[in-house]
């Protein structure tokens, strides 16, 4: 697909999953109960930005045909593409973090004059230029910076006639109190396990159910997350991971190396990794059954690494890692902090 046939995709069509939610959107509009301010939320890589692009198109664009079914290898394109630069509705303003950046600055809400930004709180002041409502759609409105989310606050309090704004955010909680009590809460949910995994398997047929029942355990059955860690090679990366953890267990490994592999590439999808695989070895330990989808050469693996660890230390390492993960970017030395983890694991494989 091109870049261009790409662009209008995620306005236009909707991931299957996200047909109730708009429903439940579109009688709210036709009851003329709209509130001015949503606040969309829900774990990341489910689609939140996509239902936010559909509400905000049939806003702009009232008499638009209902959206068609948006699928795995649509969804991948279109998101890949989402943030080159476009052409889109002028009533419907979409804006995201500057590439290379983790934050939504000030400049956006406010505006600047050198920079020649101009904020949204000014644009949605205008008069529409359709004729119907005026809508912007903040993609991670969770990452605004203190300053920009107070000068958005105006905005959501005294908003102008006919307009909108969807706060897309999968941690709502990092948003000032005053914006979340203005908005209306929508939470979106992902599909079930058998839907997601009929939805990623038309992607690439030749990618077995249990490698993507595996991608869509590791994101916690978000669809979207699923597919950028395969097109990512995820999957080799997660033999990898295993093989580091298998040498560190045998005393073949130095842990630091792992660590500083870890840091480097993605320690956050690292830990979430890490967390997964104490996870499923504590559920065999405890149930004392293996599932069928899981009885693959990687899972016995895994469990060959980790049959010498005591259950009570497969505990300490799962609540060790999802401190560890939840303390990313607090001032934790991220380096010290996973080599005492794998230390620890290679000292109990040892005992």
């Amino acid at each position: 697909m091109t870049t261009g046939l790409s662009k209008n995709i995620l306005t236009s069509k909707i991931c299957p999953w996200l047909v109730d939610p708009l429903t439940w959107f579109e009688k709210r509009k036709q009851e003329g109960r709209l509130a001015h301010g949503w606040l969309i939320a829900g774990q990341q890589g489910i689609g939140k930005l996509n239902l936010a692009l559909i509400m905000a198109n049939r806003l702009v664009n009232p008499k638009t045909h209902s959206p068609q079914i948006l699928d795995s290898k649509e969804a991948e394109a279109a998101m890949a593409a989402r943030h080159v630069p476009q052409d889109h509705h002028p009533d419907l303003h979409w804006i995201h973090p500057e590439e290379g950046k983790r934050r939504i600055s000030v400049d956006y809400i406010k505006g600047n004059k050198q920079k020649n930004i101009t904020g949204i709180s000014q644009t949605l002041q205008l008069t529409s230029h359709g004729g119907h409502a005026k809508v912007a759609v903040l993609e991670a409105a969770d990452t605004m910076t203190k300053e920009a989310a107070n000068a958005l606050l105006k905005t959501l309090e005294e908003p102008s006639q006919n307009t909108y704004l969807f706060l897309v955010a999968h941690q709502p909680g990092r948003l000032p109190s005053t914006v979340r009590s203005r908005c209306q809460f929508l939470y979106v949910r992902g599909p079930g396990h058998e839907d997601g995994l009929a939805w990623l398997s038309s992607f690439d047929q030749t990618v077995s159910p249990s490698d993507w029942s595996s991608l869509l355990d590791l994101t916690d059955r978000s669809p979207l997350q699923a597919l950028r860690l395969y097109t990512e090679g995820f999957l080799a990366k997660n033999k990898e991971y295993l093989g580091f953890l298998d040498k560190v267990s045998k005393n073949q490994l130095d842990p630091q190396k792992v660590a500083d592999a870890w840091v480097k590439e993605d320690l956050d999808l690292a830990l979430t990794w890490l967390i997964k695989q104490l996870r499923k070895v504590i559920h065999l330990r405890l149930s004392g059954s293996l599932l069928q989808i899981d009885k693959t050469d990687d899972y016995r693996m895994l469990t060959t690494i980790m049959n010498k660890v005591s259950i009570k230390k497969l505990f300490q390492l799962y609540d060790k890692s999802e401190y560890l993960l939840h303390s990313l970017g607090g001032g934790v030395n991220s380096e010290l902090a996973l080599k005492a983890l794998l230390l620890e694991l290679q000292t109990s494989t040892e005992a």
